[in-house]
């Protein structure tokens, strides 16, 4: 297997592509590790950006901060089904990859409650099948690995309480605040502050609406220039056909100063002598940066603020962020949630109120390709497309377990609105390039919600927009392209494969990166179809196919999860997605 060494660090999970990868599980053990290993392999006997040279072996990676929780350090959870931490990248002073190990202890150090486990690259963790211990502080320690052995010192956090508070199991109703007059509402750590008071509300989602037009006299935190770099950046109705933003000056790393657009950030230095004239017909979307310069995400949060001509009604979505059409036409109390199956769980099923955590925030996913991840907000969503594609395929699952209505309806509700805001990106001309695991799982929620909420319209766009959705954009069945010409004469197919169906990197693009070996190319296997059969089964289940239009996606997770071996992370990211396949897939 040759690869770059490109290849090698979104493989490997570590840094330069995904430096905050998702989380880790025990099962991911050793097979990993095995995979790193020979890629590393690959990777030296090629002597990709070293001429060819040995690679230089030195001490071992320097250890960093341990948190917590799933993204700020938390100090305190009710919950006893799983415990999260994630953690800084412990850097290896020759700059390469490094693999992981966690434990967690009632002592700073100690590895009482789970012995030590490893994460191959991510730099999360969360448990499975342990049960944590009732008012008892835990601590996690972290570890880490270079490929010649030499390994870190330990890193422990500060320790979080189980038992400690209780998280809201409610999405925030329109119904439940009526509209008023606000001089400032805030949302997700950003608070707007109008001229005079204005006629606010909430859509069904949480979010915020004003009627206007209004005059916003601060945004905070504020947008400004300090040392260089502005920070806090706010667009409105932001383009997707556009790779230029308004954000943070700093982001898209190399290419920060030629895809910065110092126009496009209309929070720059906002205050009441230069107010923001917000016109009805306007998403603003405004987000907190990052501390450090040079991250991936390099946003820490987002939130969005429509303006309305006049009050919609009460159970109203919040329309798409994309785009000048914010009409609120779509409404909670039109979702036909007998469209969701009611079939039997099986073992390690996800507490409903972490899922509903990982979707009450706005996705903010307007930027295609690998780099769009600079713009995926560390506290709103995953980094990276294959973690986006599983938690997608976990809750689209969860949604189809036996439990009554009124237990679905909020992450229903959550689920809808990402489709609404995914169909919005690509009803503006967006699109979720096929490269590599980067554009996965964005197709489901928008066939979701064209189907739980009855519109033909994002279910035609969903059919005839087939390929700015990266899982249809990569599978094909291998055809004749012309007279004795297989798959345009790439990928080492011949007329013996004839109507296989298959994966390509970026086959609807360039099939020249079509590869028919098995484990050719590393993201067959680490970071596409292993986290797509969760929404590939849910759609099965809801009987979506049809509706999907697009059957070697179908035929090909069929082929893949015949292929890879079960309880293998290569076979599924998650071992809760893994079990309702083997349960359910013969049945649909």
């Amino acid at each position: 297997m040759t690869v770059a060494l490109r290849d090698w660090v979104m493989y490997g999970t570590a840094m330069v592509d995904e430096p905050r990868p998702s989380w880790g599980h025990a099962a991911t053990n050793v097979g990993l590790r095995l995979l790193l290993l020979g890629t590393m392999v690959a990777c030296t006997s090629t002597g990709s950006g070293h001429g060819g040279a040995p690679l230089p072996i030195d001490g071992p990676p320097a250890p960093a901060a341990v948190r917590d929780g799933i993204d700020a350090d938390l100090d305190a959870q009710d919950m006893r089904s799983s415990l999260f931490a994630n953690w800084d990248p412990f850097v290896d002073p020759e700059g390469l990859p490094v693999i992981y190990e966690w434990s967690i202890g009632t002592t700073p150090g100690s590895n009482d409650v789970m012995p030590w486990t490893g994460v191959g690259g991510a730099t999360r963790g969360a448990t499975e099948g342990i049960a944590l211990p009732d008012q008892q502080v835990l601590y996690v320690s972290v570890r880490a690995t270079d490929l010649a052995g030499n390994r870190s010192a330990t890193s422990t956090s500060d320790g979080i309480k189980i038992g400690g508070f209780e998280p809201s199991t409610a999405t925030p109703q329109a119904s439940a605040t009526e509209p008023s007059h606000y001089a400032a509402v805030e949302r997700f750590g950003v608070t707007w502050t109008f001229a005079k008071p204005v006629l606010c509300g909430h859509f069904v989602n949480g979010d915020w609406w004003v009627v206007g037009p209004v005059d916003l006299v601060t945004i905070d935190p504020a947008s400004r220039a300090d040392n260089g770099r502005t920070r806090h950046g706010s667009m409105i109705n932001p383009d997707p056909r556009q790779q230029r933003q308004g954000y943070d000056s700093s982001m898209f790393g190399e290419d920060a100063t030629q895809r910065y657009d110092p126009a496009s950030n209309v929070a720059f230095e906002v205050s009441r002598s230069k107010p923001l004239h917000l016109q009805p017909g306007s998403s603003l979307v405004s987000t907190i940066s990052i501390p450090e310069a040079g991250q991936m995400p390099q946003l820490q949060s987002c939130a969005i603020l429509t303006c309305l001509a006049e009050v919609p009604p009460a159970d109203a979505f919040r329309p798409p962020y994309c785009g000048a059409d914010k009409s609120c036409r779509w409404r909670a109390g039109s979702l036909d949630l007998t469209r969701l199956a009611r079939v039997e769980g099986v073992a390690g099923v996800p507490d409903l109120r972490e899922l509903l955590a990982h979707f009450e925030r706005p996705w903010l996913d307007h930027q295609s390709g690998w780099s769009g991840r600079y713009l995926h907000p560390r506290d709103n969503m995953p980094d990276y497309g294959r973690d986006v594609a599983d938690l997608v395929g976990q809750a689209a699952l969860v949604l189809q377990l036996e439990l009554p209505d009124t237990r679905k309806h909020a992450l229903a509700v959550q689920l809808t609105q990402l489709g609404i805001d995914l169909y919005g990106i690509v009803a503006s001309g967006g699109h979720f390039a096929a490269d590599g695991g980067s554009g996965g799982g964005r197709k489901f929620p928008v066939l979701l919600a064209g189907t739980l909420l009855q519109d033909p319209a994002m279910l035609q766009l969903a059919r005839e927009q087939k390929l700015a959705f990266a899982e249809d954009a990569q599978t094909f069945y291998v055809a004749e392209t012309a007279p004795g010409v297989v798959n345009q004469g790439q990928g080492g197919y011949g007329v013996e494969d004839l109507g296989l169906a298959e994966w390509g990197n970026r086959h609807a693009d360039d099939a020249r990166l079509d590869q028919k070996p098995w484990t050719a190319d590393p993201y067959r296997r680490c970071c596409t179809a292993n986290a797509w059969l969760g929404f590939v089964l849910a759609a099965r289940i809801m009987g979506l196919r049809e509706a999907w239009d697009h059957p070697a996606l179908f035929d090909y997770v069929d082929r893949y999860a015949q292929i890879e071996a079960k309880g293998a992370w290569t076979r599924s990211w998650s071992p809760f997605v893994e079990r309702m396949w083997d349960r359910h897939r013969s049945s649909y």
